[in-house]
């Protein structure tokens, strides 16, 4: 076709096609051709989570397709795709894999936008989403927990829901909420069913959309210099330099989502998922521990007054969100941030030692 034909000779047909009638290339444009600072620092923690999410969603709709969400058909379900499905074994271990790295690289990854001083000016909301990723993604390792619907995965949650109904005023009110009556059995493990493969991967899907747009707009922030509130007028655009995000940046994302998911078939092959026995409300097995987590603050609860130990997590993930609205000040640079770094390690030892204290105990 010559380009008096209405294409333009380096152009597929789609593209073509696609361009007459969506105006596909100007938002493509904007999307691709980004510019990102050289001295941004990312160690791929961002990409590395949303690739996580992508294993999540496909081996979770594979899973789907042979579970049953009842007391009855839950366990069975599992157990058949273990043991009878073609690599059903190796796609719920990579599933159980990836929810918890998926939950350990979001963690790095909000650590090195604090380190960074990343959530400052203007990025502020882009922080708030980010810990409301966290706060879902935590969620969605806790309701998926209960759907082996095994020994420890009753009684684990159990245990959780029991926390959660101690939180003052609104306990029991939470309690009902998540249990759907009294004690754990089938309206849980429905309602668990319901939350983990519709309403979370909803909420999960749009704030992770509103994140990257955020990120899109306001552009990766450079670890040695603050982003100005007010910018010089002598400035120049070419002040730091940059390197294209498409090719560069997203080939050196896949190529670590390539990395990652050769190491997560390799610990899922030799790590496979565990299922106990089927669950049981009239034995309560010996020791009753959550996931890891959770496990600090469940051996936290253990050394501090309860109605501590239960405020802690609400007020601590509060104080998380807030944080960018107070520390307002322009220097970025860790070795003139010694104050809030030195606390979060503190918090962060805290919470490592806590944890390994509740795996050895």
């Amino acid at each position: 076709m010559t380009p008096g034909a209405g294409a333009t000779p380096d152009r597929g047909f789609l593209d073509d096609w696609l361009e007459q009638r969506l105006h596909t290339r100007p938002l493509l444009a904007a999307l691709l051709h980004v510019r990102v600072p050289r001295t941004a620092k990312t160690f791929y923690l961002g990409g590395i989570t949303l690739f996580l999410f992508g294993v999540q969603v496909v081996t979770g709709t594979l899973l789907a397709l042979y579970y049953k969400a009842t007391p009855d058909g839950a366990y069975e379900s599992v157990r058949f795709i273990t043991s009878d499905v073609s690599f059903g074994w190796l796609i719920r271990s990579i599933h159980h894999w990836a929810a918890n790295l998926m939950i350990l690289f979001l963690v790095l990854h909000l650590l090195r936008v604090f380190v960074q001083a990343a959530y400052k000016f203007p990025r502020e909301l882009t922080w708030l989403v980010g810990v409301g990723l966290l706060g879902v993604t935590m969620v969605f390792g806790f309701t998926g927990y209960l759907l082996p619907w095994d020994q420890k995965a009753f009684w684990a949650t159990t245990v959780g829901t029991e926390i959660a109904g101690s939180m003052p005023i609104i306990g029991d009110q939470i309690l009902l909420l998540l249990r759907g009556g009294a004690d754990v059995g089938e309206a849980t493990l429905t309602r668990f069913y319901g939350i983990h493969v519709l309403v979370l991967p909803i909420f999960l899907a749009l704030l992770t959309v509103l994140h990257l747009t955020f990120v899109h707009q306001t552009g990766l922030a450079d670890p040695t210099r603050p982003e100005p509130r007010h910018p010089r007028p002598d400035a120049t655009p070419n002040e730091t330099p940059t390197l294209p995000f498409f090719p560069n940046y997203i080939l050196d994302e896949i190529i670590a989502w390539y990395a990652l998911l050769a190491v997560l078939v390799v610990i899922a092959t030799l790590f496979p998922a565990g299922l106990e026995a089927q669950a049981d409300p009239l034995l309560t097995p010996e020791h009753i521990k959550p996931e890891w987590y959770f496990l600090g603050l469940y051996e936290a609860l253990k050394h501090v007054p309860r109605i501590v130990g239960i405020l802690a997590l609400p007020v601590g993930v509060l104080v998380l969100a807030v944080w960018p609205f107070f520390d307002r000040g322009p220097e970025v640079r860790p070795r003139k941030r010694l104050l809030p770094l030195l606390a979060a390690a503190l918090v962060l030892l805290v919470m490592v030692g806590l944890t390994i204290w509740g795996l050895v105990s």
